[in-house]
């Protein structure tokens, strides 16, 4: 059994008037030598945009990077000409390859809840790729939901990772497992909300639980819950 808990208040954490952020790993001005990551998976960012702000035109190279909306909406631009706007329940991809600019910014008539999710590719350079789908009409209720995988698999975003990120909507009381992984990957719980048990560890809003073995694990929902499942490379 190999099991890691991190804390919601143990978050990096970062407020700069129109954005407040917290860092599950080292990001910005927030260095914490021992969260630099999670094997292939570089950052899990919990930010919330004020109306009408965002982030300029910014450099990036080499990372798959994901964005879950959860409140709000964002818009983006890049230097590959890809314009759109990314609504509660879309996730947006961009995978930065050999280089790309882009920007960020809530529209103007809310404020933008979004979770910001980087991982380090499979095959650096290559042509940047821009995809965003809706997940709204998607049951995730007491059922995982693939999000993102390496091989597209249940219609999921494909990215350049053997790495997959799935989601649930639990009801109290249920009881499911914990996807199983390949020799060599790791799991990562996150709570978006509510409060579990997993192997007799209570779990609540933002907190994180890291899997580095191999064994069987299952989730017993103590209150209606929101989970993602991040299965990546350990290597």
């Amino acid at each position: 059994m190999s099991l890691s808990i991190h804390r919601s208040y143990e978050r990096g954490t970062a407020d700069h008037g129109w954005l407040n952020s917290r860092f599950s790993f080292s990001f910005a001005d927030y260095h914490n030598t021992v969260r630099m990551g999670f094997g292939a998976l570089r950052v899990i960012n919990d930010d919330l945009i004020e109306a009408g702000s965002g982030f300029g035109m910014h450099p990036h190279k080499n990372m798959e990077i994901v964005s879950i909306v959860m409140k709000g909406s964002l818009e983006h631009k890049d230097s590959e000409g890809n314009h759109g706007i990314i609504n509660a329940g879309e996730i947006q991809y961009m995978s930065a390859g050999s280089g790309v600019f882009h920007s960020e910014y809530a529209t103007p008539d809310s404020d933008t809840s979004i979770f910001q999710i980087w991982i380090h590719p499979n095959q650096n350079g290559g042509t940047p790729l821009y995809e965003q789908r809706s997940f709204i009409h998607h049951d995730k209720t007491d059922k995982w939901v693939t999000l993102i995988s390496g091989d597209g698999r249940e219609n999921s975003i494909t990215i350049k990772q053997d790495a997959a990120i799935c989601s649930t909507e639990l009801t109290k009381g249920k009881v499911i497992p914990i996807p199983k992984v390949k020799s060599g990957h790791g799991r990562l719980l996150f709570i978006i909300e509510g409060k579990v048990d997993i192997n007799h560890q209570i779990l609540e809003p933002r907190d994180e639980l890291q899997i580095t073995d191999e064994e069987e694990y299952t989730l017993t929902a103590l209150s209606e819950s929101k989970v993602l499942v991040f299965d990546v490379p350990m290597h």
